[in-house]
């Protein structure tokens, strides 16, 4: 009777130590498991425990579990935050296009602006140059010295006195138009400007000349807020 209750002893004691590796095994697997999904190396005991009595490869079943978290994650993602998303971006880049078109625009107009100031100066100074009249001779020249800058200034103010007097004892009437002006040339201070012009003349006995025609290059340049004449040659 002792063998019996001896046997049944050992066999509950082996089946409780074969329950006991079982768990431990268990156990051990699941470690090896988390340390995978942690991108960490499972410890050399969990990894012999977890093969004890099997050899189980569970990366597929890694792997399929990291593809789902994924997918979880970008589920629990609104669409409307999407669409949200991406409609910041096409209005940044809406925005960034209609800005460079915007300053583009105001680069163009800001270089017209500046070739048409400097044609306006030229026409200005050529038409003073052209017209002036015996009777306030004076005033007439000063505002041709007025209109001009650098040593055409200077050389045509030297003169002004004898282009006076030469206006007044000629007693003529000069009268001078610009019939074209286009800019040849621009210059970070200025630039040259092409001009075709007229003048009529008319002297102390009423007779009146034919207009005579001019072509004229005429530089242009910075004197202060504004553009004068710098120079004039006339060419053929």
């Amino acid at each position: 009777m002792a063998d019996l209750n001896d046997e049944a002893v050992l066999a509950e004691l082996a089946e409780a130590e074969a329950a006991e590796d079982e768990a431990r095994a268990e156990a051990a697997r699941a470690k090896a498991t988390a340390a995978r999904l942690r991108g960490a190396e499972p410890a050399a005991e969990d990894i012999e425990l977890a093969e004890g009595d099997a050899p189980i490869d569970d990366t597929d079943n890694v792997d399929d579990e990291v593809e789902v978290a994924h997918r979880r994650w970008w589920s629990r993602i609104p669409w409307s935050m999407i669409t949200a998303a991406v409609a910041v971006v096409v209005i940044i880049g809406l925005l960034t296009v209609t800005g460079l078109m915007l300053w583009q625009h105001h680069k163009a107009n800001a270089e017209r602006q500046h070739q048409a100031q400097l044609v306006d100066a030229a026409r200005a100074g050529v038409t003073a140059l052209l017209s002036i009249d015996y009777n306030h001779a004076k005033d007439d020249v000063q505002r041709v010295i007025d209109l001009s800058t650098g040593t055409w200034k200077v050389d045509f103010s030297k003169g002004a006195d004898d282009f006076v007097k030469t206006a007044q004892q000629s007693k003529a009437v000069t009268v001078g138009t610009v019939k074209s002006a286009a800019l040849q040339k621009e210059t970070p201070d200025g630039g040259v400007v092409l001009l075709a012009a007229s003048n009529t003349i008319t002297n102390v006995s009423a007779a009146h000349q034919d207009p005579r025609a001019w072509r004229m290059s005429v530089t242009v340049a910075r004197d202060g807020d504004k553009y004068k004449i710098s120079n004039v040659e006339f060419v053929p």
